[in-house]
C-alpha cells in the first residue's frame, strides 16, 4: 500500500505508516495530537478504516477470551523500574518515528511481562492438559457405574483405570479416551455439588507430573498446580496417576483427594 491521504496542511501519511502504527494507536499509545492525524486520514481513507475496525474487534474479542491469570507481587514496580531505563525519545525525529521509539518499551513491557510468568509459571505438563480439557465440553464416550467404566477402557489404555471413590452426591456424568502428551489416558467427568470436576487417569511412568507445591493427603504426595482460576491436584495411587482439576478452591480440591484415597 502506497498511497497517501492529506491532512489540509500539506503533509501526507501513507497507507502503510496506518497500517504499522494501528495497533499502537488502538493501545492508546499515541498522544493527543497524534491520534487526531491518524484520525484524519481514516476519515478520508476507507480501506484504512476498515482495517481499524477489524483490529479493534479482534482486540475486544481476544481480551474478552484470554484468561488473565494475577500479576505477582511487585511485578508493576520492577516494569516501572525497567520502563524508567529505556532511552528517551530522540525529540528531533519526526512525529511518527517517535511514536515508533514509545512504543519500543511497551513491548519490552509485554516481553518483560512474558518472560516473568513463563518462568515463574512453570506448570507441569499434566496441568495445562487438565486444564485444556477441562475448560472445553468434550463429548462422553461411556456412562454408567465403575465397572462399566473399568471394562469399557480394557485394551484401549495401557493401565487399569480405576475410577477415584468421590463422597456421596458426587454424580459421575460420563468418561472418553484422552490423550495426554501424545499418550493414552482416560477422562472422567463429575458434578460435585453443581460444580464441574473433572479427572484424567494416565500412567504416572510416562508423564512428567510434579510440580513445586505439594501436601501429602493419606500419605500421598498431592502435586498442585492451576492458573486462569483452575486448580489442579495430581497424585499417583498405586500405579496409576490422577488429575482432579476444577474451579472449586483448593481446599475443597484437597477433601476430594482425601475421600478418593482413604482407606
Amino acid at each position: 500500500m502506497s498511497k497517501g491521504v492529506g491532512d489540509g496542511a500539506g503533509t501526507v501519511y501513507a497507507c502503510a505508516e496506518i497500517e504499522r502504527f494501528c495497533d499502537a494507536y488502538l493501545d492508546g499509545e499515541f498522544t493527543a495530537e497524534d491520534a487526531r492525524e491518524l484520525e484524519r486520514h481514516l476519515d478520508a481513507c476507507d480501506e484504512c478504516g476498515r482495517l481499524v475496525r477489524f483490529r479493534s474487534g479482534f482486540k475486544a474479542a481476544f481480551r474478552a477470551a484470554a484468561i488473565r491469570p494475577p500479576l505477582p507481587s511487585g511485578l508493576h514496580g520492577r516494569m516501572i523500574e525497567a520502563l524508567a531505563r529505556e532511552p528517551v525519545p530522540i525529540a528531533s525525529h519526526p512525529r511518527w518515528r517517535r511514536t515508533a521509539v514509545r512504543v519500543a518499551p511497551a513491548a519490552a513491557a509485554a516481553a518483560l511481562i512474558g518472560m516473568f510468568m513463563w518462568s515463574s509459571h512453570a506448570f507441569s505438563p499434566v496441568a495445562d492438559d487438565a486444564i485444556s480439557k477441562h475448560q472445553r465440553d468434550l463429548p462422553i464416550d461411556i456412562a454408567g457405574g465403575d465397572e462399566q467404566v473399568r471394562a469399557w477402557f480394557t485394551n484401549k489404555v495401557g493401565f487399569v483405570v480405576r475410577p477415584p471413590r468421590l463422597p456421596p452426591g458426587a454424580i459421575f456424568r460420563g468418561a472418553r479416551l484422552a490423550n495426554m502428551r501424545e499418550r493414552d489416558a482416560a477422562y472422567l467427568v463429575y458434578d460435585v455439588g453443581g460444580q464441574k470436576v473433572s479427572v484424567l487417569v494416565f500412567d504416572p511412568g510416562a508423564v512428567r507430573y510434579e510440580s513445586p507445591r505439594h501436601r501429602s493427603v493419606q500419605n500421598h504426595n498431592v502435586y498442585l498446580d492451576g492458573h486462569g482460576g483452575y486448580h489442579v491436584a495430581t497424585y499417583r495411587h498405586g500405579d496409576v496417576g490422577y488429575a482432579f482439576t476444577s474451579d472449586m478452591d483448593e481446599e475443597r480440591m484437597i477433601q476430594l483427594v482425601s475421600s478418593a484415597v482413604s482407606p
